[in-house]
């Protein structure tokens, strides 16, 4: 039984190995080809047989981006924008998810059908009502108008998925805080907040990639705040006929690049995030 088991168990984890193989290159390779096209002369972005280890590489294309379009001011205007839109959405929803998850009320239960319902309706929808109303108010292409609808577009997916951790933190925790002497704020902060760690910084890293391929909003909203995601739409083209891939695709890996940092240093606390949501308290 020992022999088969273990035989089992290598089998096992050489055909998961295999299928870690796959997807990985499922998902490398075309982040790949987008950087080789990106560090590739123009004209030799279509030889024949392809290149997949060109021997001339150049930096000239991003430069081309950074003198022609202003890549860094449109990278700080994202950051801007972004950073506040993830502050104040967290701050919203990790309020709003303690209340929806340990007070049971209509009232309580209406607002939450009502917010997440939201979530369902097409940004098309609301794009023209929106803008009247935004205009009446002066907000319109301004950075607290565009943090605002950025902070609203995150909110209803971040305050189901916090409502789902903190639902799954035992109640008596908070018991026995206050039986220690804790006041609200202090339980709040200093023992649920410490729980939530994982869940706070998974619903921070998923919406932060979303700010950062939100295309409708800034185009729709802002024609002077420019931000990454729209200047790919802005970039230069040799003619009516041709599209330049080599800018193009350095102008992709100029917004996936910040992406893979996040997600590089913190993928720990995404895996227990992930981990955390799916094992119930």
């Amino acid at each position: 039984m020992n022999i088969k088991t273990n035989t089992r168990k290598k089998l096992y984890r050489f055909w998961l190995c295999i299928l870690i193989a796959l997807v990985s290159l499922v998902v490398l390779i075309p982040l790949y080809w987008i950087f080789i096209c990106s560090a590739k002369p123009a004209g030799k972005l279509f030889t024949s047989p392809i290149d997949f280890f060109p021997q001339e590489v150049t930096i000239n294309n991003y430069i081309r981006l950074m003198e022609t379009m202003n890549v860094l001011e449109k990278a700080a205007n994202t950051l801007i924008i972004t950073g506040f839109a993830l502050f104040f959405s967290t701050i919203i929803c990790t309020l709003s998810a303690y209340a929806f998850s340990r007070y049971r009320t209509k009232g309580l239960s209406a607002a939450k059908g009502a917010l997440l319902a939201t979530a369902l309706i097409p940004p098309i929808v609301t794009a023209r009502p929106l803008y009247d109303f935004l205009r009446s108010t002066g907000l319109v292409d301004t950075y607290p108008g565009l943090i605002i609808l950025y902070t609203s577009s995150l909110l209803p997916f971040s305050i189901l998925i916090l409502t789902n951790f903190f639902s799954e933190v035992p109640i008596t925790i908070e018991e026995a805080a206050e039986v220690d002497g804790c006041n609200f704020i202090q339980k709040f902060f200093l023992v649920l907040l410490p729980l939530m760690r994982p869940g706070i910084a998974t619903i921070c890293i998923i919406n932060f990639i979303n700010c950062l391929n939100d295309l409708f909003t800034p185009l729709f909203f802002a024609g002077r705040i420019e931000v990454l995601s729209v200047a790919i739409t802005m970039i230069p083209t040799r003619n009516a006929y041709s599209v330049p891939w080599d800018l193009t695709s350095a102008m992709g890996w100029i917004i996936l690049f910040p992406i893979i940092i996040f997600v590089s240093v913190f993928q720990k606390q995404i895996m227990e995030g992930i981990m955390s949501g799916s094992v119930k308290g």
